[in-house]
């Protein structure tokens, strides 16, 4: 609501009655329509907008009155906005699964101006995908928009609730026979024109494709844990992946501030390809008795310069996923190379899966909570 003086040509956010320039009758607005004319970056925090970067945008309304806003959303100059709701409607995204990846895929784009349909596996789910997804997002932004963007999420245990998703983005387990499962539903619900996409981090695109009704629009969308943080995303080319689908994707993931590159449809793509067999060599070691876990990680750090070890890179990924993708280059490239290391099975199967459950190689004191979490 704002409050707007004809004669003055300035507007209010508050209730008043009079203009207090000129004692002109205000008038009341339930919306206040502008188009914004220009917009700036900014990197230095300032009191009240200590989330860093931010956006300070000139808008303009349908009386010529300019104002200026900051947001945290992404705007273009041309794109209407209800200076009200900071907002303007935006490409809606489905996510299929509800665990750590999408959750927080869900998370990055919401603090990006998508409306976001979630679907889940039952209702009983609901309070805790929206409790999770407030206190992730309250902090980076005010009270003010806080509740907006909660209403920019719709969570449904229905396939049907997609359909009007321009993107719909499946976070579900890295299992092939549950994302085909999940794609022959989401082929039911969708149009020529829905891009079809995976998160999957070593799965066949053209496996998961070969389900649909449009294997054209699927493709893979490999973001990185932890998503707010890595730029990096993989995007995997089926065989049949159409250009379109390709230059959509690609305009979908600049948008969001990502690093897209391509990558054709082969085992692990390119990162895990590189790094998972550099972890599964690394737990060998420790087998073997060569050397411990904390000295095999100091030396990956400090004689190769990674940021972490592999062992605690493993811990952070999660030693079920590290297992998985390990299974898909050992089955699909048929070289004993990849052969999943003994240890690996033994914490699986006695549930030390990493960071997520408190202890792996390592143990931790907070980690994400793994019970109640569904997989689709």
């Amino acid at each position: 609501m704002s409050w707007f003086c004809s004669k003055c040509e300035k507007s209010w956010s508050y209730p008043l009655k009079e203009c207090i320039f000129c004692g002109n009758p205000l008038i009341e607005n339930a919306t206040r329509d502008c188009c914004i004319i220009g917009s700036t970056k900014v990197f230095v925090p300032s009191t009240e907008n200590e989330k860093v970067p931010y956006y300070v945008y000139l808008t303009e309304d349908k009386n010529g009155v300019k104002s200026i806003i900051k947001s945290q959303l992404k705007f273009e100059v041309g794109d209407r906005i209800d200076l009200n709701q900071k907002t303007v409607p935006r490409t809606k995204i489905g996510i299929v699964g509800s665990g750590l990846m999408g959750l927080q895929i869900s998370e990055y784009l919401i603090l990006r101006g998508y409306p976001i349909v979630i679907k889940s596996r039952n209702e009983n789910n609901y309070d805790r995908i929206l409790s999770k997804l407030k206190q992730k997002i309250s902090h980076d932004v005010g009270i003010d928009e806080l509740a907006f963007r909660l209403k920019c999420i719709k969570i449904t245990s229905q396939y049907s609730d997609l359909s009007d998703c321009s993107i719909i983005i499946d976070a579900s387990s890295e299992n092939l026979s549950i994302k085909k499962e999940i794609f022959i539903e989401l082929s039911k619900i969708s149009s020529a024109s829905t891009i079809l996409a995976t998160n999957s981090s070593s799965l066949s695109i053209d496996e998961i494709a070969s389900v649909t009704k449009y294997p054209g629009q699927v493709i893979g969308i490999h973001f990185f844990n932890p998503v707010k943080k890595m730029s990096l995303v993989e995007v995997i080319i089926g065989t049949e992946t159409s250009d379109k689908t390709k230059e959509i994707v690609m305009d979908f993931l600049k948008n969001i501030e990502k690093v897209p590159i391509f990558v054709k449809n082969n085992p692990g793509f390119i990162v895990n390809r590189l790094l998972l067999p550099q972890i599964n060599e690394a737990i060998k070691l420790l087998e073997s008795g060569i050397a411990t876990k904390e000295d095999i990680d100091t030396a990956v750090k400090l004689g190769l310069n990674h940021p972490m070890g592999p062992f605690q890179l493993a811990d952070f990924i999660g030693l079920d996923i590290c297992l998985s993708i390990l299974e898909v280059l050992h089955t699909e490239l048929q070289n004993d190379y990849y052969k999943p290391a003994d240890l690996l099975y033994i914490m699986v199967n006695e549930g030390r899966l990493g960071y997520k459950t408190g202890k792996g190689f390592y143990e931790y004191k907070t980690q994400f909570k793994t019970k109640g979490v569904e997989k689709i």
